[in-house]
């Protein structure tokens, strides 16, 4: 369990995101071809022609309609046919990013249904520690080894021994690509960066609709995480080629300045730019305490798009402070890393893992915001349509 004041703050800091953070999402594709009569409004309010800069407000409307009902189905579709084995050990090594705590609570939730044993690591945000944790997994010897947001440049001696131990290295939102054999690289990378890069472009799209095609933008990078880099610079490049008339400024957060200074750090890069219209966070969580700090210094807040909301982002989109923002789904990520080592322990093809349900952009205006805060679920009867897989 974890607080959401200054303990959880002080967890922050002192993993300072432990690498990665775990975040983001997979395969896009399109969920429906209609819109909600929300989205409707949102394009007749907005206005549905191109703008005298060129942007065209219609077509943005139009891709990111879909994605406002929330999905449906999980991304794997094939069942397994063999019986899963009980009694196995899985290491989960935890980036120590309330994201990954969440996902390490959703894929222990799974095992437990499976009959495993997890042992949970929890590491620390350098290379020493990065490299202890996976070490330790070596030393453990398990069935397979799950994480988020690790690149194999990070812990590379570790994963020569695991891959010659033929242990499968299971990660999400990593950088490395899918290799599907445990004696090599990754074995199954979940959600890597081109599919995530996707769910990056609607936040895009709707913050250059909320503009009116016109304006200037903000970006927040945690730096250090590749992962984080990967869609602030999706954000940027997205809103450089749909919207010509469109400026991007960018400030730079140490991961010690999470849960001290962020927020007043964030507050004084938007008095230095206050023609902002639209900010957007490489991660939810780095928002934390910004409406408080930019309303203490009197500044107006812009628009805000976040990628992977916590508890308190999904607070923020209650509220209507997050203007909107993609969710990573961590429960079904953790029961889909299940489904990979499952697969893995049946002799059958973790590719039929790799798919990802399709995306949906939260917003308060959609009406398709969680009422709970919690680590809600996407779909709400995720765990009975994984579990019909493996039965």
């Amino acid at each position: 369990m974890r607080s959401f004041a200054s303990g959880r703050w002080g967890s922050w800091a002192s993993f300072a995101l432990a690498v990665g953070l775990g975040l983001f999402v997979t395969a896009c594709g399109s969920s429906s071809s209609s819109s909600t009569s929300s989205a409707t409004a949102a394009a007749t309010s907005t206005g549905t022609a191109s703008t005298s800069s060129g942007t065209d407000l219609a077509a943005l409307q139009s891709a990111i309609a879909p994605y406002t009902k929330p999905p449906t189905s999980i991304g794997p579709t094939v069942p397994i046919t063999k019986p899963i084995p009980k009694g196995k050990k899985v290491v989960f090594i935890n980036c120590g990013a309330p994201a990954c705590t969440d996902m390490q609570d959703s894929f222990d939730a799974a095992a437990a249904y499976l009959g495993w044993n997890v042992t949970n690591i929890t590491t620390s945000p350098t290379p020493q520690g990065i490299q202890a944790s996976f070490a330790q997994a070596v030393r453990d010897a398990p069935s397979a080894v799950v994480s988020s947001g690790f690149a194999l440049n990070q812990f590379p001696e570790q994963a020569k021994q695991l891959n010659a131990m033929k242990i499968p290295i299971i990660m999400n939102t990593g950088t490395d690509p899918s290799t599907y054999d445990p004696s090599n690289g990754i074995t199954l990378q979940l959600q890597p960066p081109p599919e995530v890069a996707q769910a990056t472009y609607l936040m895009a799209d709707r913050a250059v609709i909320d503009a009116g095609g016109k304006g200037e933008f903000g970006t927040v990078l945690l730096t250090g995480y590749p992962s984080v880099a990967n869609n602030v610079a999706n954000f940027t490049a997205r809103v450089k080629k749909v919207c010509s008339a469109c400026t991007v400024q960018s400030i730079s957060i140490q991961p010690t300045s999470l849960g001290t200074n962020a927020a007043s750090l964030i507050a004084n890069f938007l008095r230095a730019n206050p023609n902002i219209k639209g900010l957007y966070f490489g991660y939810a969580d780095m928002a934390v305490g910004l409406s408080a700090a930019t309303k203490g210094a009197g500044i107006a807040l812009p628009k805000m798009y976040a990628w992977a909301p916590d508890a308190d982002g999904v607070e923020q989109l209650q509220a209507g402070t997050m203007t909107a923002a993609v969710p990573l789904c961590y429960v079904e990520t953790g029961w889909q890393f299940a489904d990979a080592v499952a697969r893995l322990l049946t002799g059958s093809s973790v590719k039929d893992s790799q798919p990802w349900q399709n995306y949906v952009l939260w917003s308060k205006q959609y009406g398709n915001v969680p009422t709970t805060v919690n680590n809600p679920p996407c779909i709400a009867d995720y765990k009975s349509q994984f579990t019909k897989l493996w039965h």
